[in-house]
C-alpha cells in the first residue's frame, strides 16, 4: 500500500513537472473566468457599462455577415497570439505572455454570465456551444502558443544574461519559434471560420 502511494505521488509530481505551463495556463484562465463571471456585479456604474458593451456586441453579431464576423473574430484571436509572439521575443516577456489566459478568461466569463442572466437557459446553451466548439479549439492553440512564448522568452533572457541558455529545453531558435506561430495562426483562421458560422446562426436565435 505504501509503495502504491509513493508511486502515485511520484507520478503526480512527474505529471505536474511535465505539464507545468499547461497547468499555469488553465489556472490563470480559470481565475480570469471567475473574475469575468462576477464582473457584472462589481459596481453599479461598472456593471452598466459592461452590460451596454455586451448588449451592443451581441446585437452586432445578429446583423453582421459571416465574413464580417470572421474578420472580427480572426483579428481578436490574432491580437492574443501576436502579443504572445512579441512577448516571447522579449527578455522580460513573461508577464506579457502570462496575462493572455487571464484576459481570455475574463472575456469568456463575462459572455457566459451575461448570456445566462439576460437570456436564461437559451443564453447559457448559446455560450456553452461557443465554448465547447470554437473556443475550446482556440484555447488549445493559445495554450500551446503560451508555452512556446514562455520558452522563447526564457531563451532570449538566458542568452542575454548568461551568454547561452543554461538548460537545453530553453533553446528555441527564432525561425523555429516563428514557424510554430505561423502554424498557430493557420489554426486560428480555421477556428475563426467555425466561430463565425456558429455566431451567425445562434445569434439570430436569441
Amino acid at each position: 500500500m505504501k509503495g502504491y502511494i509513493k508511486n502515485s505521488i511520484f507520478s503526480t509530481k512527474v505529471f505536474i513537472k511535465d505539464n507545468t505551463l499547461s497547468i499555469i495556463f488553465i489556472t490563470l484562465f480559470t481565475i480570469g473566468s471567475l473574475v469575468g463571471t462576477l464582473a457584472l456585479n462589481f459596481g453599479k456604474d461598472t456593471s452598466a457599462s459592461l452590460i451596454y458593451l455586451l448588449t451592443t456586441y451581441f446585437k452586432e453579431n445578429a446583423s453582421l455577415s459571416v465574413i464580417a464576423l470572421f474578420s472580427r473574430n480572426l483579428i481578436s484571436a490574432l491580437v492574443y497570439l501576436g502579443v504572445m509572439y512579441i512577448g516571447g521575443l522579449c527578455a522580460i516577456g513573461l508577464p506579457v505572455v502570462g496575462i493572455i489566459p487571464l484576459l481570455k478568461g475574463i472575456a469568456l466569463g463575462m459572455i457566459i454570465s451575461y448570456q445566462y442572466v439576460y437570456n436564461g437557459i437559451k443564453g447559457f446553451l448559446y455560450a456553452l456551444v461557443i465554448i465547447l466548439l470554437p473556443q475550446a479549439l482556440l484555447l488549445a492553440i493559445l495554450s500551446i502558443a503560451y508555452g512556446e512564448g514562455i520558452y522563447m522568452s526564457l531563451t532570449v533572457s538566458n542568452g542575454i544574461f548568461n551568454g547561452k541558455p543554461r538548460e537545453t529545453k530553453y533553446r528555441l531558435s527564432f525561425m523555429t519559434f516563428s514557424k510554430r506561430y505561423l502554424i498557430f495562426a493557420v489554426g486560428i483562421v480555421i477556428v475563426s471560420i467555425i466561430e463565425a458560422v456558429l455566431d451567425s446562426v445562434f445569434s439570430k436565435v436569441l
